[in-house]
């Protein structure tokens, strides 16, 4: 007797079992429920007004060529609950995804323990774990979504997704991320999570497309074992996408751990709001904000990277930096570099400079001053203090004189000569020049 499956018809409650869930789907009506109570080795294609029941531990497995769980194009509304794992064992090089949702008019709700999936070892987002190409309505409730070196989760076109997993990871250590993004997202929509890595080269975040609101507690890139260093992606990166992106974003922590370059943060499209506690980096920047960015907002309790700092380069809405604490060295000249074209405000920071020659807090390029829009509001630099070799602020060539809106400033050593600061100076204590700070 069959008892992999059952079909509980809606109006009697009266279970029917198969041992195949294509049986069971051929026979299923609107709202029935199709339970899967023992591992299957079956491609799950959902059926309309049809939901789906994975009992806690049950493995949905598809060792054939194609996603395990699809809507075959087809518009569905549907339901997938309980607690299941979700895994797919092709192994030929055109591996597809586990879970993939096509039709722009499904509403498809997926709830399981666990996906897991070996991908492609290569950097395109083909062999995702869960890849969304189309959809009107996508949520997924999850403890881990895993992919051995590939993309965990990819959602495009789809105007309202939720998710809320534990883990969403890419990689190991022993076999690494080879590029591809971990997240992927060119939706609207929002999303909770406790932790999103990538063991290897790629992004743990990449936002092209759409207003999104996260919570995401620890976002890492992490070095791989016995690697040969290799320059990793930015962790949180927007980019290559429709430069209108909006990314509301809450975090713990912003870490890139890769040890030959690997922005923590970077941008270059779009506006972001970004509320956490550190944002952290070891060879790269830990804020790269440039080209075609609208705006940010960034208030984080420390910003620190070990060999480089915070570089700025945008003509739009301010960039606003509110920050306890910001560390950098010399890598890119300054702890905060503002190029060519900047509007920036810096806010609340103690700004270190590391480097034991040619120490530079605010490092500013040579450029029309009518570009280069620069305010500053309770800051204390701290830099070496040799003559004409460390600057609090320094700006290249004498051709004019910039002016930086000064609301209270505090430094060991003085600004460099082409700059004067307006409202705030000496005269009225709003400019403080003293050895001693520390």
């Amino acid at each position: 007797m069959a008892t992999e499956v059952s079909l509980r018809d809606i109006t009697t409650g009266v279970p029917v079992f198969y041992s195949k869930y294509e049986d069971a789907r051929d026979n299923a009506n609107d709202y029935d429920v199709i339970s899967i109570y023992a591992n299957l080795d079956e491609q799950i294609v959902l059926k309309n007004l049809v939901d789906v029941y994975i009992d806690p531990g049950t493995v949905v497995n598809f060792s054939g060529k194609g996603p395990t769980i699809t809507d075959n194009g087809e518009q569905y509304k549907c339901n997938i609950t309980g607690g299941g794992i979700i895994t797919n064992t092709y192994s030929e090089t055109d591996k597809e995804e586990y879970i993939e949702i096509s039709n722009s008019a499904s509403e498809v709700n997926i709830e399981c323990y666990r996906i897991e999936n070996e991908g492609d070892n290569s950097s395109v987002t083909g062999g995702a774990a869960v890849d969304i190409i189309s959809a009107a309505r996508f949520s997924l409730i999850c403890n881990r979504v895993f992919s051995k070196y590939n993309t965990a989760i990819t959602i495009s076109d789809c105007p309202d997704f939720f998710m809320n997993v534990v883990s969403a990871e890419s990689g190991t250590l022993q076999n690494p991320n080879t590029g591809a993004p971990v997240l992927l997202i060119e939706a609207a929509g929002s999303m909770y999570m406790n932790e999103l890595t990538c063991k290897g080269y790629g992004s743990c975040f990449v936002h092209k497309d759409g207003i999104v609101a996260a919570n995401i507690n620890k976002i890492s890139t992490l070095f791989p074992d016995s690697e040969t260093p290799s320059t990793a992606s930015p962790t949180l990166l927007l980019t290559g996408g429709t430069g209108d992106q909006d990314l509301v974003l809450y975090f713990d922590g912003i870490r890139n751990l890769n040890i030959n370059e690997g922005d923590a943060v970077k941008i270059t499209e779009g506006k972001a709001f970004l509320i956490g506690r550190s944002i952290n980096c070891t060879q790269g920047k830990s804020l790269d904000l440039i080209e075609n960015i609208v705006s940010a907002f960034i208030q984080c309790d420390e910003i620190i990277s070990l060999t480089q700092g915070i570089n700025i380069e945008n003509s739009d809405e301010p960039v606003v930096i509110d920050a306890n604490y910001i560390e950098g060295s010399d890598g890119n000249y300054g702890v905060v570099k503002c190029n060519d074209s900047c509007n920036v405000v810096l806010r609340n920071a103690k700004i270190v400079n590391t480097t034991e020659s040619t120490s530079i807090g605010i490092y500013i390029t040579n450029a029309n001053n009518i570009n280069q829009k620069i305010e500053i509001e309770n800051l204390i630099l701290i830099t070496g203090i040799e003559i004409d070799v460390d600057y609090s602020i320094f700006r290249v060539g004498m051709d004019n004189t910039l002016e930086i809106k000064n609301l209270l400033l505090f430094v060991k050593k003085s600004v460099s000569d082409n700059i004067s600061l307006t409202i705030g100076d000496e005269d009225n204590f709003k400019y403080v020049v003293d050895e001693n700070i520390n």
